[in-house]
């Protein structure tokens, strides 16, 4: 069974992406831990011409059995698994080349927003049980997360598909001075492995769909 993982790189304001480094971490334990499921890990462009393509040629490539996107909210407080995706772009949203959106949605006129086919209750445990702040979003916002969910979930065939937005992690102890350590963000460590256990869920839900697909044939 595989699992296709994917963070984002740099775009104005934020010149280090933690999306990028935990897809890295996400992949890497899946690839130790997991016997039997192989992990890929793929940082896309933040640029509007290039990270769906991206995505496409990494779906082609590796050909998953699930797909897990992961994107920073930098304003967040909690991390958000969400639950639908519109296609949205905004041309006031600057990608890393300094080009906006298009401006409306990249899917055909009056589509319907599209839901996460990976089960998302599944995902809001994983990450409770590890202590970590999460919500369940109902809008992925109007940059290329978006547009990357919804070419995402276009291309799934019945594959599990989930984006998770997620908060700067908090600094490493030492760091940064303790007073200006924001306490609400989440750690490093326990968010790589709360990310890691739902890529699992998404590889066992593909996994029982196949099975179910099987018995039927």
């Amino acid at each position: 069974m595989r699992v296709l993982i994917t963070g984002f790189g740099p775009y104005p304001g934020v010149r280090d992406n933690p999306s990028g480094k935990l897809m890295q971490e996400v992949a890497r334990r899946i690839g130790r831990s997991f016997h039997g499921v192989q992990a890929a890990g793929v940082e896309l462009t933040v640029r509007y011409s290039r990270s769906r393509s991206e995505l496409a040629a990494a779906d082609d490539a590796f050909q998953p059995d699930a797909v897990l996107l992961l994107g920073l909210a930098a304003r967040a407080r909690r991390v958000r698994v969400e639950q639908f995706a519109r296609g949205l772009d905004s041309p006031l949203q600057l990608d890393a080349a300094g080009a906006g959106g298009a401006g409306g949605s990249g899917r055909r006129s009056g589509a319907m927003p599209l839901r996460a086919s990976g089960r998302v209750l599944p995902a809001l445990a994983a990450l409770r049980s590890a202590g970590i702040s999460v919500h369940l979003s109902a809008s992925a916002g109007r940059y290329l997360c978006n547009a990357v969910y919804a070419a995402a979930l276009d291309r799934a065939a019945g594959r599990p598909v989930l984006f998770v937005h997620v908060p700067y992690p908090r600094p490493a102890p030492g760091a940064v001075p303790l007073h200006r350590s924001r306490a609400h963000r989440p750690r490093q460590a326990p968010l790589a492995a709360a990310l890691s256990r739902i890529a699992l869920n998404l590889v066992l839900q593909a996994r029982r769909t196949r099975l179910a697909q099987f018995r039927l044939a």
